[in-house]
């Protein structure tokens, strides 16, 4: 009668442990291209440039320096590759600090003058923004003053004067380094209003932000008028920041590179041109008597040996492209 128990093969040692070898293999190989699958789909991610929004409808202030930026990634997009630039909500520059300093994603590039504080604690691209045009100042001012104005010979003449500025910005405390009389908006439309209800006697603006503002609230503000005499200037370079991160240093590397270009290849004077020669004329900047206090925020990273970053009213000409 056969029997009916199976037969059993024993597997021989060699082949269990070539088997194992080959799993483990395996399973490495699919890990590795697990690695690689999910590298390349980060690689293909859009670079992320997250900014402060307007602080208002009336505020304009910053289309420039959006477009400087928008350009420079562009610039770049052979290298780097695909981008994105969106405005967050709105925040104080106090808030916009706090967010990159913590690199909470909440902001991932702010256009702000600089600080020590700023240096040590957050990557900059030093590469002052527009070209420091907003160092040089005009007044808004209410029309039956424009004859005190008209009498100002010295900076002590000036000192006489209340100086409206908003709250929390470095101007405050470069002008009172410099002993002005300074008093604080706590917003920025309230700046005007400060001065049009004679709380203060003018409201400090760039060269690059009055004329807007004028046309904006000369409706509204029918006593408003920007000062005919006067080029108030001090070094403010604006820069863009960027958190110190590995991420925030990639974003800065890929700006600064895109602005290098720009410089190269004319096209950031060409934007500058394109948005400022108009006003550069219109407050006939050279015809103006300047009057000059120093800024003590600056540190040595301070690019001024480089004169194609800085905007000089007597010796700039009005492009033609």
């Amino acid at each position: 009668m056969a029997s009916d128990k199976s037969v059993k093969f024993k597997t021989p040692n060699w082949f269990r442990q070539s088997a194992r070898r080959r799993g483990w293999q395996v399973l490495i190989l699919a890990l590795g291209w697990c690695w690689l699958s999910l590298g390349q789909i980060f690689a293909d991610e859009p670079m992320r440039y997250l900014y402060n929004a307007p602080e208002s409808s009336l505020d304009k202030r910053y289309f420039y320096q959006w477009t400087i930026l928008k350009t420079a990634l562009e610039k770049t997009n052979p290298k780097y590759g695909a981008y994105t630039m969106q405005s967050s909500e709105f925040m104080t520059e106090t808030r916009q600090v706090y967010e990159l300093k913590n690199a909470t994603g909440k902001l991932t590039v702010m256009y702000l003058d600089t600080r020590p504080d700023y240096e040590t604690n957050l990557i900059a691209i030093h590469i002052p923004v527009d070209k420091n045009l907003v160092g040089y100042r005009v007044f808004l001012i209410r029309k039956e003053n424009q004859k005190l104005y008209n009498s100002v010979k010295s900076l002590d003449d000036l000192r006489k004067f209340k100086f409206g500025l908003g709250l929390g910005w470095i101007d405050v405390d470069i002008l009172n380094s410099n002993q002005f009389q300074v008093v604080t908006a706590s917003c920025y439309d309230c700046l005007f209003e400060m001065m049009d209800n004679e709380r203060s006697d003018l409201a400090l603006r760039g060269v690059n932000e009055v004329i807007g503002e004028y046309e904006e609230r000369r409706a509204a503000m029918p006593d408003l008028c920007i000062e005919t005499n006067i080029l108030f200037y001090y070094p403010m370079p604006m820069y863009f920041w960027f958190p110190k991160t590995d991420e925030g240093r990639r974003l800065a590397a890929r700006a600064e590179e895109g602005m290098r270009i720009m410089i190269a290849d004319g096209t950031y004077d060409k934007i500058f041109a394109d948005y400022y020669d108009s006003t550069i004329q219109r407050l006939k900047l050279k015809d103006r008597k300047i009057f000059r206090i120093n800024n003590p925020f600056l540190g040595p990273e301070t690019p001024f040996q480089d004169k194609q970053l800085w905007f000089d009213p007597a010796t700039y000409q009005p492009k033609s492209f």
